[in-house]
């Protein structure tokens, strides 16, 4: 690899502490995740459900559909907001890899808006006007929303596996479509889908228990939780497969990294593992998710923690993936905690206001094949 291809780390100092800005890469970008579940993943059972309905208004697929893509109209929002910051703090430490990458495979990642506006603006075509019923069906503007969301899941893999893997950027110059031949391209990206269906299929699943425990439409509801249940479980069993396939299709000096990087790498491999295995387990012995509201609760807890989890052995895999080059940069820090301070304060006000509007929509009082 030539050196000289990668460019210098701004002049500028960084405004704090490289650590301090790794804890918060990882933290913001657990919540990103969390919306970006819901957006991707119930966007694509959504459209599925759908087709599977056959267009029938009155199917459980059908309300589940709707539902989903009601909760959307906030987590699309939701996780367009929270993306900006995992986004800046990427910039502050690795902004030399993060933009030749993006550099690399430009027209690509500049239809990243175009693609994100036009899935968006499907799923509010969806909604008001391509609504399914009884006479007509409405999946089309559902699945261009779908695949608008795929794609850009794949833009953005291939943002991050360029960006740490300097030495295949002058391959990459000269065709930017060789990142596809990466061996661990299709199981990250298939290991990020799969995720956020099956969490997306829990969050669903834990709405509709809770409605039925309520008296509300309970018939439709049980049905609703038991198709999304199903979905769950054997989402995570590819999940777990797939996992075990990430893993073992990473560059050797990566896995090796990761193997011998002690507690600070194994402690979060081993407790992904763990509760992968647990996830199967809990989903596993549930038939009816109505009559099991506290494995079912645990269950959605469990997997919110397995996405943290991950979050930050993959934000480990990265730094491994940069371990040679990094080495020979060294950032200078000028610590303003003062800009920290304001930071910390609108996050928490950020927060606290995403509390409440989540609260605001689990109170709503929509019931049945309205309630979302």
């Amino acid at each position: 690899m030539n050196p000289e291809l990668i460019p210098a780390p701004d002049a500028m100092p960084i405004p704090g502490p490289a650590w301090l800005f790794q804890v918060l890469l990882v933290f913001t970008f657990i919540l990103h995740m969390l919306f970006l579940n819901l957006a991707l993943g119930g966007t694509l059972l959504a459209a599925i459900s759908q087709l599977l309905a056959g267009g029938r208004g009155d199917d459980h697929r059908t309300v589940l559909a709707k539902r989903l893509m009601n909760v959307n109209t906030y987590g699309i929002s939701l996780t367009i907001t929270t993306g900006v910051a995992p986004l800046l703090f990427i910039q502050v430490l690795f902004g030399q890899y993060f933009y030749t990458a993006t550099i690399l495979i430009a027209w690509v990642w500049l239809a990243f808006l175009v693609l994100l506006c036009a899935g968006y603006y499907a799923v509010y075509l969806y909604k008001f006007r391509g609504i399914p019923t009884r006479d007509a069906g409405g999946t089309g503007w559902l699945w261009v929303s779908a695949v608008m969301f795929l794609a850009i899941a794949m833009v953005q893999v291939a943002v991050s596996l360029i960006h740490s893997q300097p030495e295949k950027w002058e391959a990459l110059a000269a065709n930017p479509w060789t990142i596809l031949g990466d061996p661990t391209f299709f199981p990250r990206l298939l290991h990020f889908v799969l995720a956020a269906v099956g969490f997306s299929a829990l969050v669903i699943v834990w709405w509709s228990v809770r409605q039925a425990s309520r008296g509300e439409d309970a018939e439709l509801n049980t049905r609703i939780a038991r198709y999304g249940w199903q979905w769950a479980l054997w989402t995570t069993v590819l999940q777990v497969v797939d996992g075990f396939v990430l893993l073992l299709v990473l560059p050797r000096p990566v896995l090796l990294g990761i193997m011998r990087g002690g507690a600070a790498t194994l402690v979060p491999l081993m407790l992904a593992i763990l509760l992968g295995i647990g996830l199967l387990m809990m989903l596993s012995r549930v038939k009816n998710p109505v009559e099991a509201t506290g494995t079912v609760h645990g269950t959605l807890a469990a997997f919110v923690l397995a996405i943290a989890v991950m979050a930050i052995t993959r934000h480990q895999v990265r730094l491994l993936y940069l371990e040679p080059v990094r080495a020979q940069f060294e950032l200078a820090t000028a610590p303003q905690w003062g800009n920290f301070l304001l930071f910390a304060v609108l996050l928490v006000a950020g927060l606290a206001t995403v509390g409440y509007m989540v609260q605001r929509v689990l109170r709503s009082p929509a019931t049945g094949e309205e309630a979302a």
